[in-house]
């Protein structure tokens, strides 16, 4: 099970996530309260081993940006959600973002050349709201042959049986792993047991 945690800004959180054993750390770059600069993102980055991925997380770049940023931190994947700007696919792999809503749509157009499929849940501003997404959709992607990484409301508490329930290929976590709207390494080393627990049964 990969797992992603997602919003890192400070070296403790990074630090955590990686003590923890996650896959790959989540650096954004969009608007959010959880964003860095590209400066802070690579003195980050540099905290963290060649075995954990870098995942730069966009909204709408231009090829110019997508292509600095993999130069400056630099980013193994990036995660992109709104319009996908030319020739990004050429610089880096790319998880593409798909927002579900509670009722039961799947997303158009097949995105072939997506590394995965990013799924969450919309806010009014474009980004994830730390609400789960609906699962049978998401299920029904998975069996569609697409691979799948779940964000989307997930908590140590929960993500295991959410697991269960979509069979994804990995899952994300944010806000599930914060306490007062910072990282809590406990909770962070908590879900990623959690998450790996499954493999193991």
């Amino acid at each position: 099970m990969w797992v992603k945690v997602c919003g890192c800004r400070t070296a403790d959180g990074v630090d955590a996530a990686v003590q923890a054993g996650a896959d790959a750390i989540g650096l954004i770059f969009a608007e959010s309260r959880r964003s860095v600069t590209p400066d802070q993102a690579r003195r980050l980055a540099e905290r963290v081993p060649s075995s954990v991925a870098i995942v730069g997380v966009l909204r709408s770049p231009s090829a110019l940006l997508v292509r600095d940023l993999v130069q400056t931190v630099p980013l193994d994947l990036v995660q992109l959600s709104g319009i996908m700007p030319r020739g990004a696919r050429r610089l880096v792999p790319f998880l593409r973002t798909v927002y579900l809503g509670p009722e039961e749509r799947l997303p158009a157009g097949r995105m072939p050349h997506a590394y995965a499929l990013h799924i969450d849940r919309r806010s009014a501003r474009h980004g994830g709201t730390g609400e789960r997404v609906n699962v049978r959709a998401a299920r029904r992607i998975v069996e569609m042959g697409r691979r799948v990484v779940l964000a989307g409301g997930l908590t140590p508490q929960n993500v295991a049986q959410a697991i269960r329930e979509v069979m994804p290929y990995g899952v994300d976590v944010a806000s599930g792993v914060e306490k007062n709207g910072q990282q809590n390494p406990e909770a962070i080393f908590r879900f990623v047991q959690a998450a790996r627990g499954v493999e193991e049964r």
